[in-house]
């Protein structure tokens, strides 16, 4: 239903998640070395756009291929340094070496937590030497947690797969992306209960992170 939901939505001229980047991203963005950027669930390419503006050469991924389209459009209108490519994440050819940021909003989760913890060891590989990584992805704090809890049986732990939606999703737990990362630097770290207006109120359980791979790691 998700999917089938955010195709219709990237379909209209609005642009559903607006074109506001991700506060913490905007905060922390000279902490981050300039150079090549690759964004994992672009969407709309709100968060692609703002990287863009500000000295970064970006490669937005989604399998969704309406909402990148808006977002090459406009990158194209500004003449800003943008490629797309309609791929899901789990085919995506992770190049070593090859990005100063990687960032995920919304979008690894979507995974087993087999496919994730594999995601994670490509886009550590991925990342330049003191490149940064900045996730945001949902928690067992979530109440969606809670509802497929009672109603599906896990495939992995914290995995559920929905028909309705027609994706895995996982559910990181207290802390748990933070040790993911424990052999990096830790700019930022935060769990927390996020109000969403889309497409009707309601709330999720998110954590974000901020880590800087350390001069020299592999």
């Amino acid at each position: 239903m998700m999917v089938v939901m955010w195709k219709k939505e990237y379909k209209k001229e609005k642009f559903y998640w607006g074109l506001k980047a991700d506060d913490i991203l905007v905060k922390y963005l000279d902490k981050i070395p300039k150079g090549k950027a690759l964004d994992i669930g672009a969407g709309e390419g709100r968060n692609s756009l703002f990287l863009a503006q500000n000295g970064f050469e970006v490669k937005a991924i989604d399998k969704i291929p309406d909402g990148l389209k808006k977002c090459e459009d406009l990158a194209k209108k500004n003449n800003l340094p943008i490629t797309i490519e309609v791929v899901d994440v789990a085919q995506f050819d992770f190049k070593p070496e090859e990005y100063s940021l990687i960032i995920s909003v919304a979008a690894i989760s979507f995974s087993k937590k087999t496919q994730l913890e594999e995601l994670i060891k490509k886009i550590k590989k991925s990342l330049i030497k003191n490149g940064v990584v900045y996730i945001k992805e949902f928690t067992i704090s979530d109440p969606m947690f809670k509802k497929f809890s009672g109603a599906m049986e896990q495939v992995e732990p914290n995995t559920f797969y929905s028909d309705k939606m027609q994706s895995y999703r996982y559910f990181f737990n207290q802390k748990e992306l933070k040790k993911l990362f424990e052999d990096y630097n830790i700019l930022y770290y935060k769990e927390y209960l996020q109000e969403d207006a889309h497409p009707e109120p309601h709330q999720h359980g998110i954590v974000e992170i901020i880590a800087q791979k350390k001069r020299g790691q592999l």
